[in-house]
């Protein structure tokens, strides 16, 4: 029987929730898919995916987010229709911004069916009005050259609907997923006297630590014994640095790239993730598999990951937010149920089995 052949574009190869995505769809792979790969450059996902003996079936392409960069934006379709002819993929998956328009247009080009993975839409905010118009007539375009388009939260779905409410039978959600792990990775012992938070995360917008450093340090200045580590790299990094030193907080501290969050998790109380605009954040499904409560931005599909398991933050409301450490702080008492929730919501809904079986159903 012949193998079916997948082909996955992405911009980027660094970690990070479409990288982790990746990897759990092609872990859940059944032996009759061959899956190839483009991506901008070397990375964690190309290393991931050597280690899973897949070294001959990725294929670095250069690409750009810059919209003016016209050359790069003609190399990366140009290199892109010769890895298809040279692949000759049955489908195309394509991710990402720059990703996905490679993708579909090469796929419409080369007449192979195309699903794009919408990991939140660059039309629903953080741009100049021009430019957002600009994307809405550039997905709308776009959604003709596509067979599905999965949104991974149903707040996602409900944007692409307002804008393209004629494409309504190729909008599917389905949440994002990722694999278990063993039960000693699990919280089981809360804090008593204290409350220590984590945040896991990339140092570069739209994600927003600094608001949370803040809030941290003024709270631990009105008598409150609150603990706050930092995992993360990227743009802002100096910045963020710069932030805890001037706070001069003893109990908020930057601790390095987190490779292993399942290794980390289990020491803390609370995940928390606060930020300017998500998809549906990986990173906070990792500590809802790990059973911690959540304090995290009422932005994307961040809504649709909390019941009854932690507390939505007002987006950029530092008032709001320090309300909401003060709550989890003063429910100690409380944090293991907080947590139990968040795991069995995990179970429920956000494995990688039940995202892998929806998606594959698609294709």
């Amino acid at each position: 029987m012949c193998k079916k052949r997948i082909l996955y574009i992405t911009t980027w190869s660094d970690l990070g929730g479409v990288a982790i995505y990746l990897l759990e769809l092609i872990k859940g792979l059944g032996s009759e898919i061959e899956p190839y790969f483009i991506m901008n450059s070397k990375g964690f996902l190309s290393d991931e995916l050597e280690k899973l003996g897949l070294k001959n079936n990725i294929f670095f392409v250069p690409m750009t987010n810059s919209i003016l960069d016209i050359k790069t934006h003609i190399n990366s379709n140009l290199q892109t229709l010769s890895i298809i002819d040279k692949v000759k993929p049955d489908i195309i998956h394509c991710n990402s911004m720059t990703g996905g328009i490679v993708g579909r247009i090469c796929g419409f080009i080369k007449k192979v069916p195309v699903i794009f993975t919408a990991h939140g839409w660059t039309f629903s905010g953080g741009y100049s009005k021009p430019l957002i118009a600009f994307y809405k007539i550039l997905e709308l375009f776009l959604a003709l050259l596509t067979k599905k388009i999965i949104c991974v939260s149903e707040h996602d779905r409900q944007i692409a609907l307002k804008v393209m409410p004629f494409f309504k039978d190729k909008l599917i959600m389905i949440h994002n997923g990722i694999s278990d792990i063993p039960t000693e990775f699990c919280k089981r012992n809360f804090s008593e006297n204290e409350l220590k938070v984590v945040m896991i995360t990339r140092f570069s917008w739209p994600k927003n630590p600094n608001d949370l450093i803040l809030a941290v340090k003024e709270l631990n200045d009105e008598g409150l014994n609150i603990k706050l580590d930092l995992f993360g790299y990227g743009k802002k990094q100096i910045e963020v640095e710069n932030l805890i030193k001037e706070c001069n907080c003893p109990n908020i501290k930057l601790k390095g790239i987190a490779k292993n969050p399942e290794l980390i998790l289990k020491n803390y109380d609370v995940y928390a993730l606060i930020s300017d605009k998500e998809g549906l954040p990986i990173g906070i499904i990792e500590a809802m598999r790990a059973g911690l409560p959540l304090l995290i931005s009422d932005v994307g599909g961040c809504r649709e990951l909390i019941k009854d398991n932690g507390y939505l933050v007002e987006k950029r409301n530092l008032k709001d937010l320090k309300a909401k450490i003060r709550l989890l702080y003063e429910q100690l008492s409380n944090l293991p149920v907080l947590g139990q929730n968040s795991r069995h919501l995990f179970e429920i809904e956000f494995t990688s089995k039940n995202m892998v079986g929806k998606t594959f159903a698609v294709l």
